[in-house]
């Protein structure tokens, strides 16, 4: 039986330049799209990849947010004289593996408490 879904989904597969099994093996997930057809996918559907993929849009508030409190970090680090802190040198990091960086963390938040408490005793 046709219905108007299949004639959507022949649509679409000839657009794309397949077979009508092949778009319906991608919705059954027997199959994963490539990249180039992820792409037109979306200009089909006139959405974007981060929606096509993550089922949502990618927020540039998100992205603002995280420019700020970068600008913040890097000037704490200035306030207090460092005007090219170490910890800006892209180099050094990429050798960092997720250890490096959770053992990094967890070395940072115990200056951090540290200076909290030296603060703490400031304030008395």
């Amino acid at each position: 039986m046709r219905g108007p879904h299949n004639d959507f989904k022949k649509e679409i597969s000839l657009k794309l330049g397949f077979s009508a099994n092949v778009y319906r093996s991608y919705e059954r997930e027997e199959r994963r799209p490539s990249l180039e057809t992820i792409i037109k996918l979306a200009e089909i559907f006139d959405i974007s990849l981060d929606y096509l993929i993550r089922g949502e849009e990618h927020s540039a508030k998100d992205v603002t947010r995280s420019y700020k409190a970068f600008l913040e970090t890097i000037n704490v680090f200035q306030s207090n004289g460092m005007d090219h802190p170490y910890i800006l040198d892209t180099d050094k990091w990429k050798i960092l593996n997720k250890e490096d960086l959770e053992e990094l963390t967890s070395h940072f938040e115990w200056i951090r408490t540290k200076a909290e408490q030296r603060h703490s005793k400031n304030k008395r």
